[in-house]
């Protein structure tokens, strides 16, 4: 089948609402063009060239036979194109074709962000994306809005999507898979209200504003008590520590916030 895109489109192959829902609002956030073809059929070679900076094939539920087909016709773009391949799979099932070298294999819990990991390292170029992006963060929220209701529309998981500035002008924002709402001081990971304090709201708002930059102890302790001469480091330590529990899986080995030894603390998307 012909398959004409722009230079910044993806392909994805699947009959998986909540996968090209995520991918979706992914491909909106990075303003790339998706396509979505149902598995059923596999996506032969022609002449006419699939202009495609990615394709990606969802493995679960699929016959070992069509898995064939497919791979075989995937091969050949790839080979005669030089279009990457990734290939989705269930951690419970282990892929058929390990040993295909020109496959990149993502399990389905972790594919939104290891597909960022492989896009911006491999695709994307960088300059030009970077120059999009900012600029895209300088809009106002009715454009932010939208891109929520696509996600929430497949399910209550957020994507994992670039890091990004908060916008001061809009009362939502999509932070990784964070939501946070403003107006009524909630954060939501992955659809679920952490229902923070007024204290451990301000604390993790001041981490998002700038995403990956380590904020010094001293300028978090300015941020929460800037009439308090006598708040000192006990106090943020154990609001952290209050805020950790609430927002990690294991805080005392923490993922998404994280302790820069020396310096400070950095919310990690």
């Amino acid at each position: 089948m012909p398959c004409f895109q722009h230079e910044n489109s993806m392909l994805i192959i699947s009959n998986d609402s909540f996968i090209i829902g995520l991918l979706t609002g992914y491909c909106v956030a990075n303003h790339f063009t998706l396509k979505c073809i149902s598995r059923s059929k596999p996506l032969y070679s022609n002449t006419n060239h699939p202009k495609f900076k990615l394709i990606i094939i969802d493995l679960r539920e699929l016959t070992p036979s069509l898995i064939e087909d497919h791979l075989e016709s995937l091969n050949n773009i790839h080979h005669q194109y030089s279009i990457p391949i990734c290939a989705i799979h269930n951690r419970n099932r282990i892929p058929l074709h390990l040993l295909l070298p020109w496959l990149n294999y993502y399990k389905d819990e972790t594919f939104i962000e290891k597909l960022d990991d492989y896009i911006n390292k491999y695709i994307i170029d960088f300059t030009h994306i970077f120059d999009e992006r900012r600029n895209y963060n300088r809009r106002l929220g009715t454009d932010r809005r939208i891109l929520l209701d696509t996600i929430n529309s497949f399910s209550s998981k957020q994507l994992n999507g670039a890091a990004r500035l908060l916008n001061p002008d809009v009362d939502l924002e999509l932070l990784g898979f964070f939501k946070i709402d403003k107006n009524c001081q909630n954060v939501y990971l992955k659809g679920r209200n952490l229902e923070l304090t007024t204290t451990e709201f301000k604390l993790f708002k001041f981490l998002a504003e700038d995403p990956e930059r380590v904020c010094s102890t001293k300028k978090l302790i300015t941020h929460l008590w800037p009439n308090r001469g006598r708040a000192n480091k006990s106090d943020l330590y154990q609001y952290m520590h209050l805020l950790r529990k609430k927002v990690e899986l294991d805080p005392n080995n923490p993922h998404w916030i994280i302790t820069i030894k020396g310096v400070g603390y950095k919310l990690h998307i």
